[in-house]
């Protein structure tokens, strides 16, 4: 994984991503933003380490800001979100998580973030998908990635958590369609 640096992010400091390569550290900073995103074992942040496809800590002037875990279709992550996606399509990238430390909120770390995911597909020729709370609502999380061209194709209700998750993709003609399996 390479490191991307970004000078003068928004006219406040610099932007650099780099390997997420700390599991201790992806999962303090991913359990900070619980509810709003799904809480992490130490255990599961080691797997997730192990398995990103792309850098996945941004630091601003140094600091940790942001941080985002993205799986390609075929890393084979126990994960019913994941799943859903994996037994309808080939050919993507799954953003797994993405999370804005409070204190660098509103200075272009997450837009970063989802650039460098959209670099990766292009050149990749990859759809993008993912997963947001939609009921009850993480209303930021959800106009941003409508805004970042984003398309709804479907939700997934876990009762478990009594929480839908309404499920998104970018770059669709990219992604390839799994027959439907038959039972």
């Amino acid at each position: 994984m390479r490191t991307m640096r970004i000078e003068n992010v928004g006219g406040v400091g610099h932007l650099e991503i780099r390997a997420l390569d700390n599991a201790y550290e992806l999962m303090e900073f991913n359990n900070a933003a619980v509810p709003d995103i799904g809480e992490l074992t130490i255990h599961k942040a080691e797997w997730l380490v192990n398995h990103a496809v792309l850098p996945g800590l941004a630091t601003l002037d140094g600091r940790p800001a942001g941080m985002m875990v993205v799986l390609n279709d075929t890393s084979g992550y126990d994960s019913d979100f994941y799943r859903w996606f994996t037994e309808r399509y080939e050919n993507f990238l799954y953003i797994d998580r993405i999370v804005v430390a409070d204190w660098a909120r509103g200075q272009g770390v997450a837009k970063h973030l989802y650039e460098s995911v959209d670099q990766a597909a292009q050149a990749k020729k990859l759809a993008v998908v993912a997963d947001v709370y939609s009921e009850p609502p993480n209303v930021a999380s959800l106009r941003l990635h409508l805004t970042r061209g984003f398309q709804s194709i479907g939700a997934q209700y876990f009762p478990d958590r009594n929480k839908t998750a309404a499920k998104f993709m970018k770059y669709v003609e990219q992604a390839k369609t799994k027959p439907a399996q038959t039972a």
